[in-house]
């Protein structure tokens, strides 16, 4: 298809968009009005599969890649079987007031963490029945407990630590959902997905009542690049090096390779 051609399909798309405001008893069919988000599922279907069709292209162009798992060696040898990362097409609506709250919590619960870790009895303790059921947490427990046994101490410590919240849909609170301490996964596709909303909403927001520049600002892989660096710096060991644990194959090697450019710039 031609650009011509394709200007062209869009001006004719574009214009078809209708919503239903429950507010207004006349039904005005304004494109200008702001939808719900149940609204999403009447969107003319030209120009919902155009939406699609930019996204899976924007996908494709900037990296939101992962290797398809019925591909051989798409785990182990780059540009083998790439196929685009789950996303959603648009941002979730997400109350202001609590996306903050999630980031003022951030910190407090950054420094909970690191003093519970410095407490080893309790740590032992704690997860002492864990430790019967779950290999991965036993093995983790055993090396923690020779490190006590020789009383091995760091006082350098950086934590990469990632909250999961949810809101709640009778009381609308902010629920915590679980506290990530043991993988940095998703630091360059979830940035890469904050850029893909802004994308379609540069594109087709006033047709949605959806504006770009709602969209926060989300740069994990170079933030938790910076935080790897400044702890390699306070090592003060020239010959010290920055070690990514990743399984032999690993679908998602796009995720990490972000951080490790990042890291490297």
């Amino acid at each position: 298809m031609s650009q011509q051609q394709q200007q062209q399909q869009q001006q004719q798309v574009l214009p078809s968009l209708r919503y239903h405001d429950c507010n207004n008893n006349n039904n005005n069919n304004d494109p200008q009005l702001s939808p719900t988000l149940a609204d999403y599922h009447s969107l003319d279907q030209q120009l919902l599969q155009k939406m699609v069709y930019d996204a899976l292209v924007w996908a494709s162009l900037n990296g939101l890649l992962l290797g398809h798992k019925s591909v051989q060696k798409s785990g182990s040898l780059p540009g083998v079987g790439l196929v685009h990362a789950p996303f959603s097409l648009l941002p979730t609506q997400f109350p202001e007031s609590h996306w903050r709250q999630a980031c003022e919590l951030a910190p407090i619960f950054n420094e909970l963490v690191d003093r519970v870790s410095l407490d080893g009895k309790f740590l032992q303790e704690s997860l002492s029945r864990t430790k019967k059921a779950d290999e991965f947490t036993s093995r983790l427990l055993d090396i923690h407990s020779k490190m006590m046994e020789i009383n091995k101490k760091e006082d350098i410590r950086l934590g990469l630590h990632r909250s999961d919240y949810m809101l709640d849909e009778q009381t609308k609170s902010l629920l915590q959902v679980e506290l990530n301490t043991i993988s940095a996964s998703f630091t360059g596709l979830g940035g890469v997905v904050s850029e893909l909303h802004r994308s379609i909403l540069s594109s087709y927001g006033k047709f949605l009542g959806l504006d770009s520049e709602r969209v926060p600002a989300n740069s994990p892989a170079r933030k938790h690049a910076q935080a790897l660096a400044k702890a390699w710096s306070e090592y003060n060991n020239q010959s010290a090096v920055i070690m990514f644990v990743v399984q032999a194959e690993e679908r998602n090697m796009y995720d990490q390779h972000f951080l490790s450019v990042a890291l490297r710039e």
